[in-house]
């Protein structure tokens, strides 16, 4: 058992000599936080305005639920409204392709 105690002590002191084993900061792929961000601003930078508007414009869309779509939009991004009292954070790990998350 003494044996085992020693090669260990040797291969844990030949990783952190040679660096095999140390990982930087930026490696190590921790979360990092985005944000926040209010409300207004996230949905508009997601597209909401856009999505909204095709909606609207749609021939299959009445006129009340072009009302209905309108007050809605206006209620989630108006500064007056939710749009600046609500904020919107994200925590995420680095992926590419999708860094840092949408709307950030």
């Amino acid at each position: 058992s003494n044996s085992n105690s020693n090669s260990n002590s040797n291969s844990n002191s030949n990783s952190n000599s040679s660096g095999v084993g140390i990982i930087k900061d930026d490696e190590r792929n921790i979360p990092i936080a985005f944000g926040p961000v209010c409300q207004g601003q996230f949905l508009a930078s997601m597209g909401a305005v856009e999505r909204t508007m095709n909606l609207i414009e749609d021939e299959n869309t009445t006129d009340e639920q072009a009302e209905e779509l309108c007050t809605a939009l206006e209620r989630l991004v108006s500064e007056e409204e939710m749009g600046q009292r609500y904020k919107v954070m994200a925590i995420a790990r680095k992926k590419s392709g999708i860094f840092p998350p949408p709307g950030f």
